[in-house]
């Protein structure tokens, strides 16, 4: 995966011979389109790379410190879960393109470029490209909110008190309960930093995400609700 994303769209050779036959005058329109979703899957893949990269960083960081109960190496270790996730959904938006201009390459002599000023929608790639920009911007903010919370964790009362272990998934449902308990207790508070705050939310995401419990539970309270509100009408 690491190679096709490294891969800058204007290096590989069948989008540069179908750039070629696009240059034609009355292609021109649907040349600029194509090129710039072109420019935009390589700026989509920068932002990919330094995202990765920044969190390789913190990784190395954590990994120099003896707390082997370091509540932010959870949320690392998830990020780095979901960004790669993101990662696999751009090569395969990438791997689209390339095999449609491999194809049209091959079968040019049987095909026309009236469709080329849709391409972006045939593929679909216009609204993935879009979709995965967005994960990533999120997954951003929250890289360089831990990047702030690490930088005060020395004096971070939270930090001290929150005793979580890096592998969430080890822990029983009990323990996981006695854990978001204690988050649902802390809330959102004013004593505590921006960082401190978004910190906990995503925490509290995480482990309610590994209660399934508490997920049959809410989704049995809306199905009530909803025959309740149903009877009403």
């Amino acid at each position: 995966m690491a190679e096709v994303l490294a891969i800058s769209m204007f290096d590989n050779p069948d989008i540069t011979e179908f750039l070629k036959i696009m240059q034609m005058p009355v292609y021109q329109s649907e040349r600029i389109e194509f090129t710039s979703m072109l420019k935009y899957v390589d700026t989509i893949t920068k932002q990919y790379e330094s995202i990765m990269t920044e969190l390789s960083e913190l990784k190395e960081q954590f990994g120099e410190n003896t707390d082997k109960q370091n509540p932010l190496s959870v949320m690392v270790e998830k990020l780095s879960s979901i960004v790669s996730g993101i990662g696999e959904k751009l090569k395969a938006l990438k791997d689209n393109i390339f095999n449609f201009s491999k194809n049209f390459i091959e079968n040019s002599k049987n095909q026309t470029l009236s469709a080329v000023g849709s391409v972006a929608g045939f593929l679909h790639i216009g609204e993935g490209l879009q979709a995965v920009s967005e994960s990533l911007s999120k997954a951003a903010a929250k890289v360089e909110n831990l990047e702030l919370l690490h930088a005060e964790r020395a004096e971070s009362k939270l930090l001290t008190d929150l005793k979580i272990p890096s592998n969430l998934e080890s822990l029983s449902q009990d323990d996981l309960k006695t854990v978001y308990a204690k988050l649902l207790d802390i809330g959102m508070n004013e004593d505590l930093s921006p960082a401190e705050n978004a910190f906990l939310q995503d925490m509290t995401e995480e482990i309610e995400s590994l209660l399934p419990e508490r997920v049959e539970f809410e989704n049995t309270q809306e199905q009530e609700l909803e025959t309740e509100q149903g009877v009403e009408i």
